[in-house]
């Protein structure tokens, strides 16, 4: 979870080196624990630096209806809605109005989710303790990034969890080199399926 400190600091690099900063702020809504995710529009200096993108496929399950916004700085929405034109013309017309009534309705369905999933992170983070595999509780989003047990490469761990224990992991090396020597699991199994999963990656004796 990015903190205020964080943002602030990427203001005065993004100022510093004359670049716009663009916060992908998908997962926005979903965070555990009472604690909320700062906006980066909350910085001083934000609107004047850059934009922040909101998609509405996490909050309100709209995954594949390609349905967001962003807001910010003038100049580059004024740039994003030119490109915007050329390259797609508009969003269909029931998806804006599905995106208008989920963004003005009552809020109850997303405090659902978040708490759908939090429940999850947290029976996901016990049954590893449970096993040997401790971890640090994520603080928001549907996924945990856990670290591979010593000696073993992410993608030699994921490999050996798909075909050993039939659990699909994600390498962390395929998001980067700070993924390296963790896997991303995703929290969009039920408590039931998560605590199965453990127990068969316990049967391996990794840990």
């Amino acid at each position: 979870m990015a903190s205020s400190a964080f943002f602030e600091e990427t203001v005065r690099f993004a100022n510093d080196h004359d670049i716009c900063t663009v916060h992908d702020f998908a997962y926005g809504a979903i965070s555990f624990d009472g604690v909320k995710h700062p906006s980066f529009m909350q910085t001083k200096g934000a609107k004047e630096n850059g934009i922040e993108i909101y998609t509405l496929s996490k909050t309100y399950n709209m995954a594949g209806w390609r349905v967001g916004f962003a807001v910010g700085n003038r100049s580059v929405i004024k740039h994003l809605n030119v490109l915007q034109d050329h390259q797609y013309v508009s969003l269909f017309g029931a998806v804006q109005r599905a995106a208008t009534t989920a963004l003005t309705s009552s809020q109850a369905g997303v405090t659902e989710l978040q708490q759908m999933y939090e429940k999850r992170r947290n029976v996901l983070v016990q049954e590893a303790k449970r096993i040997g595999w401790a971890q640090q509780a994520p603080k928001g989003s549907f996924f945990a990034w856990f670290k591979v047990p010593n000696g073993m490469s992410e993608t030699e761990f994921a490999t050996q969890l798909l075909h050993e224990a039939h659990v699909a992991v994600a390498p962390g090396n395929g998001f980067g080199e700070h993924g390296r020597g963790y896997v991303r699991i995703g929290l969009v199994n039920d408590e039931t399926k998560i605590k199965e999963a453990m127990s068969r990656i316990q049967a391996l004796n990794l840990f």
